[in-house]
């Protein structure tokens, strides 16, 4: 597998990024996967988990940092979904530059919010010809409120609303946890501390605005889910997720329209089958990275069978 730093710009805005391309000799342009991180997530997190089985099968792929983020530029602190989904089209844009890769076979991969993230991106942008939602979100607020008491929520509500005041008044957000923002259940936060903090020593960032916190829970990809069609959608969730329950899931697809997908993963959490090595992962991930060869494009599926036999 070689890697390639590559920068591009997003709203005036450098964002880095790692293009992956398969080993051995290429004829043609190959198709591209572009791996999406989640919420706090960066390229070198839950994206390069994904790298090696793509690369394998024939796809280069693609994760960058989003703005505000990791080794990218931009204002920290600031999480608004309408920016990524705009850094999102802006990666495909850059994508189709590349000599290497083919225009017109770009596949989507997002996790947790970048679930949401990609659906989004989907629905507005033709150019994307398969998209894939790891246990994502179809509504950010439900996910968060289900996951709190009715008057936490509603406390909740009322500071972003004296915030959105000072905002007007101010032109300041006050920065909070982004775990006040998105409450980690014990099962993810042990996940987060051992797989990211653990390993990463820039990941995420130490405080989110209420800003972003306000945008977050307004975002409803699954609203416009239902545009991503003719084009496939594959939804693939754990059934015991907590940070966003399978409803989430479920609701998506539900909102959807064909051809779409939805693979259940039966007792997985948020963050552990997507562990290298796992029996989930193991199991999974080949079925991900083969939907991807039916619906990308006839070269990517025709290498896939070539490495079966």
């Amino acid at each position: 597998m070689e890697t390639r730093q590559l920068d591009f710009y997003s709203d005036g805005i450098r964002l880095e990024g790692l293009l992956q391309l398969p080993d051995g000799e290429r004829e043609g342009r190959l198709p591209v996967v572009l791996l999406c991180s989640g919420f706090q997530g960066l390229k070198e997190l839950i994206p390069a988990k994904l790298w090696a089985p793509f690369t394998a099968a024939g796809y280069a792929c693609f994760a960058f940092d989003y703005r505000g983020f990791g080794t990218s530029d931009g204002v920290r602190g600031r999480v608004l979904p309408s920016e990524q989904v705009e850094d999102v089209r802006n990666a495909v844009t850059f994508l189709q530059a590349q000599p290497e890769l083919d225009p017109e076979s770009i596949g989507v991969v997002g996790w947790g919010l970048g679930g949401g993230i990609v659906v989004q991106a989907a629905a507005e942008d033709a150019r994307i010809k398969a998209v894939a939602c790891l246990n994502g979100v179809g509504d950010a607020g439900r996910a968060v409120g289900d996951s709190r008491t009715y008057y936490d929520w509603m406390v909740t509500q009322d500071r972003l609303g004296e915030d959105r005041a000072q905002r007007v008044l101010t032109g300041k957000s006050q920065l909070v946890s982004p775990w006040e923002v998105v409450p980690l259940d014990p099962v993810t936060r042990d996940n987060v501390e051992s797989d990211m903090y653990g390993n990463h020593e820039r990941f995420g960032v130490d405080k989110v605005s209420l800003q972003s916190a306000e945008a977050y829970y307004a975002f409803r990809p699954e609203l416009v889910v239902d545009r991503i069609s003719p084009r496939p959608l594959l939804v693939v969730h754990g059934t015991r997720n907590t940070l966003h329950p399978i409803d989430e899931a479920r609701s998506l697809y539900a909102h959807a329209r064909e051809p779409k997908q939805l693979i259940e993963i039966n007792g997985a959490h948020h963050l552990d089958w997507i562990q290298p090595g796992a029996p989930q992962y193991l199991e999974t991930v080949p079925r991900i990275v083969e939907w991807f060869g039916q619906h990308l494009s006839s070269r990517s599926a025709s290498l896939m069978q070539g490495q079966a036999k």
